[in-house]
């Protein structure tokens, strides 16, 4: 049975990606509305650091096990099912009250919403021409970060003439969108048709990780890159608007608007910075971005202005653009085809650990030497992240002969 391929464009994959807008608009409402709501609440650093680090807990627990479900049932079912459980997690979280409620429901919530990482990502990393693949994941991500953006960005400035709760209310719609239009993609879908059969390629690299090389040392190297570059990432998204209203004094609007642009300049660099990395290889793309990210998060550090702030996001997304896509296709390449979603979910476990502790290391140093300290650590990690990939990561090419004739 041949392996499906498809161009970027006009098909499944393409599809895909659009419909996902919507639910991952309802995450950039929520990003933006819990950091003030606990602020209203009277939440001390500590607190808040740690109530939002359940966005990073909650796609810890439950990112793998939506990967192990898409590896069994396919990718339709648990797509459409996780959508309409975000949505319900929404309204809880927009109905408790008590700061403890808040990291359960955001917990939950988050849980919901992170099936779309491996089920997305497995499905692109499998079904797209080689010659596209990074540029088609960092397409992915450049739609989830524009989206999460644009969603931050109204929710600042909804939030200035609505009830931050009343705005979650209506952002639990958004995910229901998304399900509903998975139905609508997914029609005439087959799950062992997609997957084709068990390939030669496939066989040699479980022999390689029974043999403790291959994919188990792919998957140690890709933990400690995307843990070390997600401390940043999931600290800028808890942390930014803090830095913006408390920091520099500006409104909620204000704060919105810097996430604005955060998402938008990172998703429109993204997709170059795939090309880059199928142009140029993955290692030094994935180098060059720890550098970019470090001096980003630098600039955070150092500003006092609203203008040297969005400089520092311009730099940070630059980084982020060339080290995100050659991530990601590097373990998609890497990955046994039968068991690929449930890989791609461990990517995003790491990616979920990562996320955890940036904001619970930002409100540590927080507390302990102001909110600029928080950035200096995140520049810290990005830095080893450039030194891990230097040193560790190979620089062989790990797509399939297959692949590569057919791509």
């Amino acid at each position: 049975m041949p392996a499906i391929t498809e161009p970027l464009i006009r098909s499944r994959s393409g599809a895909l990606v659009a419909v996902l807008t919507f639910s991952t608009l309802a995450t950039g409402l929520l990003q933006i509305c819990l950091p003030l709501e606990l602020r209203q609440l009277r939440a001390s650093p500590n607190e808040i650091g740690l109530t939002l680090s359940m966005f990073g807990f909650g796609m810890f627990a439950f990112e793998w096990f939506w990967g192990v479900l898409a590896d069994r049932a396919g990718y339709r079912a648990p797509l459409i099912a996780s959508q309409l459980l975000y949505a319900a997690c929404i309204v809880l979280l927009a109905s408790v009250n008590s700061i403890f409620l808040i990291a359960v429901s955001y917990l939950l919530a988050s849980g919901m919403m992170v099936a779309v990482g491996p089920i997305a990502r497995s499905y692109l990393g499998t079904a797209l021409r080689s010659r596209l693949r990074a540029t088609g994941l960092a397409l992915l991500s450049a739609s989830w970060v524009v989206a999460e953006a644009v969603g931050a960005g109204a929710g600042g400035q909804l939030i200035d003439r609505f009830p931050i709760r009343s705005v979650m209310l209506a952002g639990a719609f958004l995910p229901i969108v998304s399900g509903l239009l998975a139905v609508w993609v997914f029609r005439g879908y087959s799950h062992v048709a997609h997957r084709g059969p068990w390939t030669a390629d496939d066989a040699a690299r479980e022999e390689e990780s029974r043999a403790g090389g291959g994919v188990l040392r792919v998957l140690a190297v890709t933990a400690s890159l995307v843990l070390l570059f997600q401390v940043g990432a999931g600290g800028e998204l808890a942390l930014l608007p803090l830095l913006v209203t408390t920091h520099l004094q500006l409104s909620a609007a204000s704060a919105g608007t810097a996430m604005l642009a955060v998402g938008l300049i990172g998703g429109v660099l993204l997709v170059p910075g795939g090309n880059a990395s199928d142009r140029w290889g993955r290692k030094p793309t994935m180098i060059a971005g720890g550098i970019v990210t470090a001096i980003g998060f630098v600039i955070y550090s150092t500003s006092g202005t609203f203008a040297q702030v969005i400089a520092g996001a311009a730099v940070r997304a630059l980084g982020a653009s060339l080290i995100w896509p050659a991530a990601t296709a590097w373990i998609a390449e890497s990955m046994p085809r039968r068991r690929h979603a449930f890989f791609m979910g461990l990517f995003g476990e790491f990616e979920n650990v990562g996320v955890t502790i940036g904001p619970i290391l930002g409100g540590i140093a927080w507390s302990l030497a102001g909110i600029q300290a928080a950035f200096y650590v995140y520049a810290a990690a990005a830095l080893l992240a450039s030194v891990i990939a230097a040193v560790f990561v190979d620089t062989r090419s790990r797509v399939s002969e297959r692949d590569a004739i057919i791509g």
